[in-house]
């Protein structure tokens, strides 16, 4: 399984006090989903997975009645708030919440806040 990670920043900026959403690339029905773990900087940025919305779909037929949508699982996407000044480093991992499976992705994102104006 590869995972393209290629969408996600590297770095962002953000003041202290603002927010940021992040689509997070994923692999349906493989039962892998995202956390993310302050490695440097406590305190300065929180970083959370949250799931997305649904997208919205109507297949409406001939009689105006609309088909049941298909099968579709929320996006997650990575929740980046600003704190306080300073830089912070968080990884966002993608593996399966049981079992010993490898991650089947990681990606390190740095974080600079500054002071609320």
């Amino acid at each position: 399984m590869t995972i393209d990670l290629s969408n996600l920043p590297r770095h962002i900026t953000l003041a202290a006090g603002e927010r940021i959403v992040i689509p997070l690339p994923s692999y349906a029905n493989s039962g892998n989903i995202w956390s993310a773990t302050c490695v440097r900087g406590h305190g300065i940025a929180q970083v959370s997975v949250e799931l997305g919305e649904l997208p919205v779909t109507a297949d409406l037929r001939g009689d105006g009645t609309a088909e049941p949508p298909p099968l579709m699982l929320a996006p997650e996407q990575a929740v980046v708030s600003g704190l306080a000044g300073g830089e912070a480093v968080w990884q966002l991992v993608l593996s399966r919440s049981f079992g010993s499976a490898p991650a089947a992705a990681a990606h390190e994102l740095r974080v600079t806040v500054t002071a609320a104006t």
